[in-house]
């Protein structure tokens, strides 16, 4: 491989012929390696992952070895939605540039390989495919032919290019073992001097239920696992170190809550949220903080993006929070939404003992509070019909510059926040002295 000789290898070539000086070469930085990414969800990844590309990047930027990942696209799968084009990594800062795709076959690729080096002129390929052919009923062998003919195309647009071929990871799917010995076979049968191709060991050592997050997918532990192997194969073919031991114990599950917010009603309160970026389900917390209640954690996990709880203390301060899960991974560590509180009611009755103080053209009017009103709306009574007249929060309304009448009919409507309670009506007589009101 050309970009492969790096930085040492200019140098051990330069021993051996005149230059003008050693500062000459050690001005010059290597060129980045290239790096095309070819594969399935595997590779590609879903909303809220790291994704192992994003492993395999950091890796290489920790040892101090420029890559270039190329590719055509950048996105990641809504696993929610079920479609392409997210872009919530769980850490975008990274080179993102990729050929996978959620679903992809090595017998049916989106794009032919050849075509993708012609286009982005890798230095190196990592093929990860096959999982989902196998899935779909093609046997190892026929799989594994395919690969070698993607290798074929690949050296026949440009012989130099090293090709890595990953094993799949889903040892428990059948056929998978199988297919993963025969990529052993593909690789010694093409591999050459000048375009190696090479197997990453990337089913070693994997867990189904430790690492992944569906029995498929990767969680971060298993990304973190295929990046080391890609890191370890690369590495045995000049690209970088190989991966640090003891890999890096990573927490796994959704690292951000969702966005909460709480309505209350009759005896119940409704909870609404969006996020956090390819979560499947939540777990609700909740709390009677008028009881000095502990945090105690429902059964059951919830999916969509709304709960309502049933069978409330009208009155009492409810507090809620929200844990995300993806898959069948709760998250390690304390990953909460934020806290919401809501308060059930009742929907308060008329406002009782309604009273008035009536003057010449003004009525001051007086009510006791029933439960859980927050606010009044005082209306009169036209012959066209009810007139607000304004909005209290107290239990008094001086209405003024009435119309010249023998009586005005007002009404008292009590509400809690937006909701509406019940109403009481009043028939006011004008005071006969027509004095101011009191």
């Amino acid at each position: 491989m050309r970009a492969a000789l790096g930085l040492a290898g200019m140098l051990l070539v330069a021993g051996s012929m005149p230059v003008p000086a050693a500062d000459a070469v050690l001005s010059e930085p290597p060129e980045p390696v290239r790096i095309l990414l070819i594969g399935d969800s595997v590779t590609q990844g879903s909303a809220g992952d790291w994704t192992w590309r994003y492993r395999l990047g950091r890796h290489f930027a920790a040892a101090g070895v420029a890559v270039d990942f190329v590719g055509p696209r950048q996105d990641l799968w809504n696993n929610v939605t079920d479609q392409p084009g997210s872009t919530d990594y769980a850490d975008p800062a990274f080179d993102q540039d990729h050929a996978a795709r959620w679903g992809m076959q090595a017998l049916v690729p989106d794009v032919p390989a050849g075509r993708l080096v012609e286009e982005h002129r890798p230095d190196v390929v990592v093929e990860m495919l096959g999982v989902n052919d196998l899935l779909y009923g093609a046997s190892a062998e026929t799989v594994a032919g395919r690969t070698a003919d993607l290798v074929e195309e690949v050296h026949a647009v440009d012989p130099e290019v090293d090709v890595v071929l990953a094993e799949a990871t889903q040892t428990w799917f059948p056929g998978v073992v199988g297919f993963n010995g025969l990529l052993h076979d593909v690789a010694a049968a093409a591999d050459t001097p000048t375009g190696r191709v090479v197997v990453a060991r990337t089913a070693a050592g994997y867990d189904r239920d430790a690492d992944t997050w569906d029995t498929s997918h990767p969680n971060a532990q298993g990304e973190v696992k295929i990046a080391a192997a890609v890191a370890d194969t690369l590495s045995g073919i000049g690209v970088g170190p190989p991966a640090a031991r003891p890999l890096p114990d990573v927490p796994v599950g959704p690292r951000t809550g969702a966005e909460v917010a709480a309505v209350a009603g009759d005896g119940y309160v409704t909870l609404a949220w969006a996020g956090p970026s390819g979560a499947t389900a939540q777990y609700v917390w909740t709390r009677d903080a008028s009881s000095s209640e502990p945090w105690r954690r429902l059964p059951f996990r919830v999916t969509g993006q709304s709960w309502t709880g049933f069978y409330l203390t009208n009155g009492h301060r409810y507090q809620y929070r929200l844990q995300p899960v993806k898959g069948d991974d709760e998250p390690e560590g304390a990953v909460y939404s934020n806290v919401v509180e809501a308060v059930p009611f009742r929907p308060p009755a008329a406002p009782a003992g309604l009273r008035a103080t009536a003057g010449r053209r003004c009525a001051v009017l007086t009510w006791r509070e029933p439960a859980f009103a927050t606010r009044y709306r005082v209306a009169r009574q036209t012959a066209a019909g009810w007139s607000a007249l304004g909005w209290v929060r107290r239990p008094r309304f001086a209405a003024e510059r009435l119309p010249a009448a023998h009586a005005w009919r007002f009404r008292v409507t009590a509400w809690h926040l937006d909701v509406r309670g019940e109403a009481a009506r009043i028939t006011v007589r004008r005071a006969p002295s027509g004095g101011p009101c009191r």
